[in-house]
């Protein structure tokens, strides 16, 4: 699952045509959403640690070189007891080595080293968090905005109906049939109906706005979004049982692994603190080129090679190693709280996700039905006013009823179809295939 989600950026590019659908909706994010592509640089930044911890434990190899020109006097008596003179010296003088140095023992080295690797695997874990979590914007973003649509028709139909009660009223009092009261509370229904249709373009507005954000696209029409298809089909889970869900998310979900690296990355740093307390044993290996290095030695060249250990041992350092070590300790203890935080809110949520796709199924089945009953009221309404039976007010609450419905009944199937890829993102699980089952409910 880890190398799918990782080459992720590799996927090709889809420009919508006409119509959006849900999954040129997330081949869009994947070069567009500015959260994704600040996880991918994140993420290829924190690969680099593996190497920046390899090479605590690998050989340094130093060189340098000197040019010097000198200007010397040299005072003295050329034989015993001779008179003093003095002779100037003026000649160019260079030394240049090649140095090797190779870490034997030090407790530092190998900590960092390992904390290196616990990082990067903390990059590649965090990675994988929010590539899921992306798709998981994705298709929230997505059935946010078609139920902010399904929310306007609905407000729509019950505005038409104050409306039309209204109007109703209006008649209904100039025959004395109804009072003035009557009419006020109608009007009233109708003002507060027509704040709602107005709040419910807004959340059009504001849906189509995140949608925008992450697709990197500029809707102008949300019909050209792909609406829910028809034919809705109840999805196969990997495990039905709530245990073996949450065995695998213990064992695989991105953010407990992530929090499981940030524990290691915490002992090493304690380690590496701690290891300041303890020799270190290099091996050494240089070679040295000298020439006319002093005035005896004008015109010589000196090339020497060696090989050899060297023993650093910190005898006291003002208390800094102590301090640096409790300091790491207490963060890795406060590394451990962390994880066990994350765990208890992972398993709470992939409770609260799991109920959801499981009920989910029986409030779909329970909407449903309750769908096909209303629509049959309207029908029967409409008979009736043709038979003189009902009004014209009728027909519209019972349309009104029948918009309530449809509108629970969509967002119930979008609750479910989100909550069946939280289920797998908490599981770990979620990979791209599970996204493009729930794409499929949203093709034309």
């Amino acid at each position: 699952m880890r190398k799918s989600l990782l080459v992720l950026g590799c996927c090709a590019m889809v420009q919508p045509a006409m119509a959006l659908d849900l999954m040129q909706s997330y081949e869009l994010a994947l070069k567009n959403d500015p959260v994704y592509r600040s996880a991918s640089k994140d993420y290829e930044a924190g690969l680099e640690n593996n190497g920046i911890g390899r090479a605590a434990i690998l050989p340094k190899i130093g060189a340098a070189y000197n040019q010097n020109a000198n200007k010397a006097t040299q005072w003295g008596a050329q034989y015993t007891g001779g008179p003093q003179t003095s002779t100037n010296w003026n000649y160019p003088s260079n030394y240049s080595y090649v140095q090797l140095t190779q870490p034997i023992f030090s407790l530092e080295a190998f900590a960092r080293w390992r904390q290196g690797i616990a990082q990067a695997d903390f990059s590649q874990s965090k990675f994988i968090y929010n590539t899921q979590d992306m798709l998981i914007r994705v298709a929230q973003a997505y059935t946010d905005l078609l139920f902010a649509v399904d929310q306007l028709q609905f407000q729509t139909a019950e505005r038409d109906a104050f409306l039309e009660q209204w109007n109703v009223a209006k008649k209904l009092n100039k025959g004395g049939e109804v009072s003035m009261t009557d009419i006020l509370e109608a009007e009233a229904s109708y003002q507060v109906a027509e704040a709602k249709v107005i709040d419910a373009k807004d959340a059009i507005e504001n849906a189509k706005r995140k949608l925008d954000s992450i697709t990197g696209t500029n809707i102008t029409n949300v019909n050209d979004v792909n609406k829910l298809s028809a034919g809705f089909r109840y999805l196969n889970l990997p495990a039905t049982k709530f245990e073996d869900w949450k065995e695998k998310a213990l064992a695989s979900n991105a953010e407990l692994k992530a929090a499981e690296n940030n524990m290691e990355i915490a002992k090493q740093e304690y380690r590496k603190n701690h290891g300041g307390h303890y020799p270190t044993l290099n091996l050494i290996g240089a070679m040295t080129t000298q020439q006319s290095n002093t005035v005896t030695s004008i015109n010589n060249t000196t090339n020497q090679a060696y090989v050899g250990v060297q023993v650093n041992l910190p005898i006291y350092s003002g208390g800094e190693i102590n301090a640096r070590s409790s300091q790491a300790l207490a963060n890795y203890e406060k590394a451990k709280a962390d994880y066990d935080v994350t765990r208890d809110k992972v398993i709470t949520e992939l409770r609260k996700q799991y109920d959801f796709v499981v009920s989910g199924k029986q409030k779909v089945a329970a909407l449903t039905s309750a769908q096909e009953s209303a629509t049959q009221l309207v029908k029967a309404m409409r008979k009736s006013v043709q038979a003189g039976e009902r009004i014209n007010v009728d027909i519209l609450l019972a349309e009104k009823g029948l918009f309530n419905t449809r509108r629970d009944l969509a967002q119930t199937k979008y609750n479910y179809l989100v909550a069946y890829l939280k289920l797998n993102q908490l599981g770990g699980s979620l990979e791209v295939n599970d996204f493009e089952k729930v794409a499929v409910y949203f093709k034309k």
